[in-house]
């Protein structure tokens, strides 16, 4: 099945980024399966000239393997709810950088855990979405009804409750992140702190980018959600989808974001060494966000 899902997937020209995520509840994951394997691409030859043949330009060499090209970020959002699902993502052979969500029963063990594993950790910070109250993002939450000292105060509570962190992502936010003026009470914050902040967008009309800019903290927005659906195959073909967002060649950094689903981890797990093959290197985000 993931051999017929990356053939397709090299046919494929110009495929729209992933959209928002649906809100959704907070889960309970578990561990997973794995298998993979891709096609390589052929390249065609060159073409007749005027006088005769002309010599085809020179095919560039693929890169060699432990040499990558191009460096991307995966972000595993919704970390703190369990542990047995962060022991098997910690077996991945990259550098995922993790969301924890605050006061989980093993926020703060997840956090010590990634700080030994010298891995990059984020506040997932839980945001009022357009669904509330029917999705509910859960402890910590900031609401547009706050006022900007309630807001200050439940983030410096939520920051406090995750050790280690050096930036935050929003968690659900569709609304929150729309509302520009709130959101420059957050950037204000985590400038006091030295963080930065990764845009979810949950929400195609957030104002992160613009609140984040007018304090001038450090930022960047997810491209690629993995796992709008919870199939190995949609979930591999996503994270294989990068190379069309590098083929772009708009120059901003991609970052992935995806869940610790069991079908999500066994896609990362699995497209690891097939993004090596294509000179593609997954790195913490603090190595391709902004200065």
């Amino acid at each position: 099945m993931a051999l017929f899902v990356l053939s397709l997937l090299e046919k494929k020209q110009g495929t729209a980024p992933s959209p928002p995520p649906k809100e959704r509840q907070e889960r309970r994951p578990a561990p997973a399966k794995k298998d993979a394997h891709v096609k390589a691409e052929k390249k065609k030859p060159g073409v007749p000239g005027g006088k005769g043949e002309v010599s085809p330009p020179p095919v560039p060499l693929p890169p060699e393997k432990g040499r990558p090209s191009v460096s991307i970020a995966i972000l595993i959002d919704d970390i703190g709810q369990n542990m047995d699902v962060l022991d098997d993502l910690l077996t991945i052979n990259a550098p995922l950088s993790f969301a924890i969500l605050p006061h989980q029963q093993y926020s703060l063990q997840a956090a010590e855990k990634l700080q030994r594993q010298k891995r990059e950790i984020l506040l997932h910070l839980p945001m009022e979405p357009h669904s509330f109250p029917q999705s509910n993002p859960g402890k910590g939450a900031l609401f547009l009804r706050m006022t900007d000292k309630e807001i200050q105060q439940q983030l410096k509570n939520n920051l406090q409750s995750v050790p280690h962190i050096i930036g935050v992502n929003n968690h659900m936010g569709s609304r929150f992140t729309e509302n520009e003026e709130k959101m420059f009470v957050v950037m204000e914050e985590l400038k006091k702190q030295g963080l930065y902040f990764v845009d979810s967008r949950t929400s195609g009309l957030s104002k992160a980018k613009k609140a984040a800019d007018r304090t001038g903290i450090r930022f960047m927005a997810r491209k690629i959600f993995i796992d709008n659906e919870q199939s190995y195959e949609t979930s591999l073909q996503n994270i294989m989808h990068v190379k069309q967002e590098i083929a772009k060649g708009d120059q901003e950094p991609v970052l992935l974001i995806g869940h610790p689903y069991p079908t999500t981890v066994s896609s990362i797990r699995d497209a690891v060494p097939l993004l090596r093959e294509q000179g593609i290197e997954i790195v913490p985000i603090t190595k391709i966000i902004s200065p």
